[in-house]
């Protein structure tokens, strides 16, 4: 458009016609191929090694010992990991591996994979072997986690579960003692329980004062029907009070009562200090055998509080370790939900190998388990897994084993048993005597039920062919005496051993009983040659422990009498007086209703 006077304008017609765009924008394109072709060339040439090492340090945090891996392949296509040359190290000894197997393959599902959760369809083992030597010790737990800290208290549980080392002193040189009344477990208990007597009947004689407060209520309240209401409270809190003093009463019964099996204790004590001779057959059996008894119920123990730890039961709040900040860490919660992926899950896994040789080892094996996870809630269904073995060398030799551990709910619920016949069975020294037993080839059988806090298990071997072996220091020094030689032969007389161990109770204090055919034969013939003098000898320790016992319990047993009557006492005076004030006050009220039906206040004309 152009106007007078002006030159006509082609602004239009000199505009640039606009350029047209391509199917592909290379600027954008470029950098995203860039940055894809450095993720496949980082993942060719560190990828694998980097999730070996992921999975080595997650199976090391999550069994508590160093696992190992010798090489890792993935196959992105059926999402298939196979792992070669993995060992497994003992957590009881660093220089041997628990398993070794030459290769694992797991079959993943895809879909779980996108929500970080692994789901592991099938499993399987090629060329297994166990208890193999490790040419460099295992790498020892963090001593700050959770593995290191279960292997410290389980080292205290085995120590208060050991017995007294058996005794084989000669009559003639058995020591007089003078005990130490502080060293005495019943004293110790009895002084305690002083102590908190004197408390609960102070505190007693104050809730009695506090509970009443008549007077001042009298004196206060001047509405009589408000008087009688604050009467009725003080008789409700008096019976409330009555309970709790019968309460009291019974368990100051109870730790009595507890003194009992402490003097026990004591009586083992001043046995030990005057080195008198073991004969009972329990003491004996516990005595000889205990030692090889916990250490396999230790080690069952160890796996069983790493299940509760990673494997905890229902959909209990899981806590993790934070990231590392500059400021505190904190912890992760996961609340885990009642329908999802759990985080990791081996719905089966079977394993079919064979060792080859003549060797107790010897056979084809074959183990499935199913339901492996860490949220067992989830999936609804217990773990479970078996084990059994047929030898193929010159021996019978067979392994049968199952369990369950059902974490499903909220109580845990764990059962094992485990059978094994014509295997070789541990050699083990003899406490206080200088001899080993080689139990050579033999059964064994293992069961166990845990349910919540509480255990129940035992332990059986039968070595038909077992073999005593005295040790150097006695076989050059000779026997040391009579007892000790009396010993030894009647053990070195016994071709068949037959040990039965029963580990009972809560699980923090249990109780450990064993028993076998040599400790009964052991008391016999050791309680027919000096049955006698042993008896005098436990009679005089008995008396002294007796006497120490009683002339330290006898003023908490006068204080729990005492404290019983004067509860009785103080609460029959509290009903007495509260009734008293009761009747006062009804014919107070009687007394003025008739007066126009006017309540005057206390006092008033």
């Amino acid at each position: 458009m152009s106007t007078a006077g002006s030159a006509p304008s082609n602004a239009l017609e000199a505009r640039p016609a606009r350029r047209r765009r391509g199917v592909v924008r290379w600027r954008g394109l470029i950098p995203i191929v860039v940055v894809l072709l450095a993720i496949v060339v980082g993942w060719l040439t560190m990828g694998e090694a980097l999730l070996r090492n992921t999975i080595e340090e997650g199976a090391t945090k999550f069994l508590g010992t160093e696992v190992d891996i010798a090489s890792l392949h993935v196959r992105l296509r059926d999402a298939t990991v196979e792992l070669q040359g993995v060992s497994i190290a003992d957590p009881f000894d660093r220089m041997r591996n628990l398993v070794e197997a030459q290769r694992v393959t797991a079959v993943l599902e895809g879909r779980p994979l996108l929500e970080k959760k692994i789901i592991v369809r099938t499993l399987t083992l090629a060329g297994v072997n166990t208890g193999t030597a490790r040419r460099t010790a295992a790498a020892p737990a963090p001593r700050d986690g959770f593995a290191a800290s279960t292997l410290r208290s389980l080292d205290t549980w085995a120590a208060r579960l050991r017995k007294p080392i058996a005794s084989f002193t000669p009559i003639d040189t058995l020591r007089a003692v003078v005990l130490d009344p502080t060293k005495l477990a019943s004293v110790q208990r009895a002084l305690e329980a002083g102590a908190r007597a004197d408390s609960l009947r102070d505190a007693l004689a104050g809730a009695i004062q506090r509970t009443l407060g008549i007077d001042g209520t009298r004196k206060a309240v001047a509405d009589v029907r408000r008087t009688l209401a604050q009467v009725d409270s003080a008789k409700r809190r008096v019976e409330a009070l009555a309970r709790d003093a019968r309460t009291t009463t019974v368990v100051l019964g109870a730790e009595l009562q507890a003194l009992d099996s402490a003097r026990r204790e004591d009586y083992a004590f001043a046995r030990s200090l005057m080195k008198i001779p073991t004969i009972e057959g329990p003491d004996l059996g516990g005595a000889l055998f205990g030692d090889v008894s916990i250490d396999r119920f230790q080690k069952i123990m160890y796996w069983a509080q790493m299940a509760q730890k990673y494997v905890p039961p229902g959909l209990l709040p899981r806590e993790q370790p934070g990231p590392k900040r500059l400021r505190m860490a904190g912890s992760t919660i996961a609340f885990p939900k009642a329908r999802e992926y759990p985080d990791f899950l081996l719905r089966r896994g079977d394993v079919d190998l064979g060792i080859g040789g003549k060797s107790a080892a010897s056979g084809k094996y074959v183990a499935s388990v199913t339901n492996v996870t860490t949220m067992p809630a989830l999936v609804r269904e217990p773990m479970r897994f078996t084990l059994s073995r047929r030898s193929t060398a010159g021996v019978v030799a067979a392994i049968d084993a199952a369990g369950v551990l059902d974490h499903v709910g909220g109580r845990i619920r764990d059962s094992l048993g485990v059978d094994a016949s014509g295997v070789t069975l541990p050699s083990f020294p003899l406490p206080g005597l200088p001899m080993r037993a080689t139990l050579g080839e033999g059964t064994s059988r293992i069961d166990l039920l845990r349910v919540g806090d509480r255990v129940a298990a035992r332990w059986t071997i039968h070595a038909p062919g077992v073999t005593w072996r005295r040790t150097d220091s006695i076989a050059t020094g000779g026997v040391k005496n009579t007892m000790q030689s009396l010993a030894l032969r009647v053990i070195e007389g016994v071709n068949d051993l037959e040990i039965v161990a029963d580990l009972t109770g809560e699980i923090a204090k249990p109780s450990l009983a064993v028993r076998s055919n040599l400790d009964r034969l052991l008391a016999e013939r050791m309680r027919a040659v000096a049955g006698e003098e042993i008896a005098k000898a436990e009679a005089k320790a008995r008396a002294q422990v007796d006497r120490i016992v009683e002339e330290k319990t006898a003023p908490l047993r006068a204080k729990a009498d005492s404290l019983r009557a004067q509860g009785e006492q103080l609460v029959a005076d509290a009903r007495a007086r509260l009734d008293e004030e009761k009747k006062k006050l009804d014919e107070r009220l009687k007394a003025l209703l008739p007066t126009g039906g006017l309540i005057k206040l206390p006092g008033e004309e």
